[in-house]
């Protein structure tokens, strides 16, 4: 990113951050004696296993630059890049530009977000707030874990091995296909990403045509499936009612999740004059939140599946998987990311007849962008609070529902 003049000044009235961090460098003649080797390291690597960051060097704490000569400057480069390289584990590539500001010269770093878990002499860091802090177990696992993934980001476009294209069912299939798709049904499924050759060249199954295409791809992923739960309480110590494995193409998933939790939604009524029930939950609300959990979900999580808990007072969708492409829970409402470019792009494709909360609409993800809107509104409306999004572990989705209040 080019940072301009203004940009650098600003940040300097402000001060440190999650995004930047100033040092101030000392020099024996042009050689650089502090901060040491190991330091600097420890600082970079920070920012490289968060979001990346910006690193300006020869500006004290308070914002101050101290100036620097050519030379100081030819040899901190030289630095900079011999820890990037050498010091740092898997090495990284820094943007190191030269800058003037208040005519004083500085030398801005531009760390990029990595794309593994990088180690620096000091251990494991990653940068909080405007400081460095060392990484748990758990932090660094999961951070591997989500770098991993992000190196193969399609994994619904990946073959499922041992598929082709008489895994998929044609009653499935044929609903999504054009006119001009049905003289050739394997050339037009593997045009559309539900087929694809690996490098045997023979014609798989994807991720996605399984998921939307099988009558039973929980046999080849096997978490590939909800598993819905109805408890007495307010907890899961309560014991249950009713509980189910929901598995099946996409399409039966949704519809038999929602049903689920109508079937066991409570419904009060009142006379006004004549009978009026009053549902706890909307339909259309629990339909977007599952279309949402199916399509934005991290398919290559293994040991983990959608869970959609009801209790007393509300309901609980949980996801596997964090946010991905940088949104936040605060972004919902407002921005769209997902994971599964090709799955959601076929789901538009997907008829929703005979799904309950499906309204109007003709297919299942035919307003884009619109499901959390939808979720926020409809539930607003019937039980005057909204629901809330929140991470668990940074590595799971739930979507929390209000009950509406029984009168």
């Amino acid at each position: 990113m080019n940072y301009s003049d203004q940009d650098i000044a600003r940040q300097l009235l402000l001060g440190e951050d999650s995004q930047w961090e100033f040092k101030q460098v000392a020099f024996s003649g042009n050689r650089p004696t502090s901060p040491r080797r190991d330091d600097l390291a420890d600082e970079i690597a920070a920012f490289t296993n968060a979001d990346g960051g910006i690193l300006l060097c020869g500006v004290t704490d308070k914002g101050d630059v101290q100036g620097l000569s050519r030379e100081q400057m030819d040899e901190l480069e030289r630095l900079l890049v011999d820890i990037c390289t050498d010091v740092i584990k898997p090495p990284i590539r820094p943007t190191i530009l030269r800058r003037i500001v208040d005519e004083c010269p500085l030398l801005l770093v531009e760390v990029p977000q990595g794309q593994a878990q990088h180690d620096s002499p000091g251990g494991s860091y990653h940068r909080v707030g405007s400081s460095k802090r060392r990484m748990t177990s758990d932090e660094r696992l999961l951070l591997a874990q989500r770098r991993s993934q992000a190196r193969f980001p399609w994994f619904d476009e990946q073959t499922v091995p041992e598929t082709g294209f008489r895994t998929l069912d044609e009653t499935l299939w044929k609903p999504l296909l054009s006119a001009e798709g049905a003289a050739d049904p394997p050339a037009a499924l593997e045009k559309m990403g539900l087929l694809s050759r690996g490098e045997s060249g023979f014609r798989r199954a994807t991720v996605a045509g399984m998921m939307l295409c099988s009558p039973a791809p929980e046999e080849w992923l096997p978490n590939a499936c909800i598993t819905a739960t109805c408890y007495r309480g307010k907890d899961r110590t309560t014991g249950h009612i009713d509980a189910q494995t929901i598995g099946g193409p996409l399409k039966r998933q949704i519809a038999e999740a929602v049903a689920f939790a109508v079937r066991n939604m409570s419904i009060a009524a009142h006379k006004t004059p004549a009978r009026a029930e009053l549902p706890r939950y909307s339909e259309e609300a629990l339909f977007e939140a599952v279309v949402n959990a199916v399509a934005h979900r991290d398919y290559s999580i293994q040991g983990s599946r959608i869970r959609l808990s009801m209790f007393e007072d509300r309901i609980e969708i949980q996801s596997p998987g964090s946010l991905p492409n940088n949104l936040t829970v605060d972004d919902m409402p407002h921005r769209q990311a997902t994971r599964n470019k090709l799955l959601t792009s076929l789901l538009r494709r997907v008829p929703a007849s005979g799904i309950r909360g499906a309204g109007g609409q003709l297919y299942l993800m035919e307003r884009r962008g619109d499901g959390v809107l939808i979720m926020l509104r409809e539930t607003r409306k019937l039980s005057g609070r909204l629901p809330k999004f929140h991470l668990i572990a940074d590595s799971e989705l739930c979507v929390t529902i209000p009950a509406a209040p029984v009168p």
